[in-house]
């Protein structure tokens, strides 16, 4: 695994930074304040191989709806260009300061969509004290969402099947409510359809993220000081690197942008165990 650090961008963003709060030209003692306590993690992963073909699923159930769709193995994807998509960045830091600005901005509701039998998306995070998990029908046929968050309650909801696509109904939806945060994220399945799949990471805080389909992420507004990250992976677990044990990294966060570079991961590590 290699990283390349964009040093220079960096530095230019933290010299603007500094220069705009020693001068105080036009900018608020409060906003100064609030920008000198928190800085963002950026960086992209990256397969450092050819992009490994997915294998189509077998469909057998359901299938005058199913049979109809490409459904194909998501656990591993990887875009032409590389980019390694679905993989969990997280502070693993506990008691972490939280921004007040992403408590007061975060959206209400995290939604799961069943919809072309698989669940949309394939995986994603919630900052369960603030938010809600929305879980959402659009096919045509009933559907089944289930997990078992460990020390929490379990989930095994039926959805009706969608009659009327212009018309909102109460049995093709549901919102359920975490209560503890978790190390890893919980594997979400459906009883009816086994090849559907997916992931939810919930914390107690909102730095968390999954990576984009190029491969790339963003935690925002970070406090700033030394902080411990976890990177995991569905096909793998905790990503473990030579430079990673464990798949944990420590990083000094500084305001302003802090840039992992580009994190190239060799096939190897991403094989089943």
């Amino acid at each position: 695994m290699s990283r390349t650090l964009h040093r220079r961008d960096l530095l230019l963003q933290s010299a603007a930074l500094a220069g705009g709060m020693a001068l105080g030209v036009g900018v608020p003692r409060a906003t100064m304040a609030s920008a000198a306590s928190w800085g963002d993690l950026v960086g992209r992963f990256v397969y450092a191989g050819s992009p490994p073909e997915r294998k189509k699923l077998k469909v057998d159930k359901d299938v005058e709806c199913c049979g109809k769709f490409d459904i194909r193995d998501e656990s591993l994807m990887v875009g032409s260009d590389g980019g390694l998509a679905n993989l969990f960045v997280y502070v693993r830091t506990r008691k972490v300061a939280v921004c007040p600005e992403l408590a007061e901005t975060a959206p209400k509701r995290v939604t799961l969509d069943n919809r072309d039998c698989i669940f949309m998306p394939h995986c994603m995070t919630i900052w369960f004290g603030k938010q809600e998990f929305y879980i959402v029908n659009s096919d045509p046929i009933a559907q089944n969402v289930a997990f078992s968050p460990l020390g929490d309650t379990p989930a095994n909801i039926v959805l009706a099947a969608v009659k009327d696509t212009k018309k909102a109904d109460s049995n093709t939806r549901a919102t359920w409510k975490f209560n503890r945060a978790q190390i890893i994220p919980v594997p979400i399945a459906c009883n009816y359809h086994p090849w559907e799949s997916a992931f939810i990471l919930p914390r107690d805080n909102p730095y968390a993220t999954v990576t984009a389909s190029d491969g790339t992420f963003r935690l925002a507004k970070l406090p700033v000081g030394k902080l411990e990250f976890q990177v995991w992976h569905e096909r793998v677990g905790y990503l473990d690197t030579p430079e990673w044990p464990k798949g944990r990294f420590e990083m000094e966060i500084k305001p302003g942008v802090n840039d992992l570079g580009t994190v190239k991961i060799a096939p190897a590590r991403l094989e089943k165990n």
